[in-house]
């Protein structure tokens, strides 16, 4: 009878390492797909980081030709606006609108830029 209760031990013994070693290899093959969705969650994260730069940098291009062309213009003009003392009335409203308007494309330009990096950031 001991060798029988000894036997019956070792078979419970057997099942339950039967059991926890099953149930390693499942917690080994979930830590196996776990670490490949991160791996991919973080290669697409790397992915938008540099698309984000991308975007970035050809915003940037962007606005840097519209702000120089306007601090050109209202440069430009206000030079001549010093510099000829013979400008007539509707000449001077002229130049004036012109720097208006190159005031008002320096703005928008500015305000794309925030309007772009603010959307990026949320995305």
């Amino acid at each position: 009878m001991d060798q029988n209760n000894i036997l019956d031990k070792l078979k419970k013994a057997k099942q339950e390492l039967i059991l926890n070693h099953e149930e390693l290899e499942k917690c080994t093959s979930d830590l196996k797909i776990a670490t490949i969705n991160l791996n991919i969650r973080e290669t697409e994260k790397e992915f938008d980081m540099e698309e984000f730069n991308s975007n970035l940098e050809q915003m940037m291009f962007s606005i840097s030709h519209k702000v120089r062309k306007s601090v050109a213009n209202i440069l430009g003009l206000s030079k001549l606006l010093c510099e000829d003392i013979n400008l007539g009335n509707n000449e001077l409203r002229e130049v004036l609108l012109l720097i208006i308007q190159s005031a008002e494309s320096l703005n928008t330009s500015t305000e794309e830029l925030s309007k772009f990096i603010c959307l990026k950031r949320r995305s």
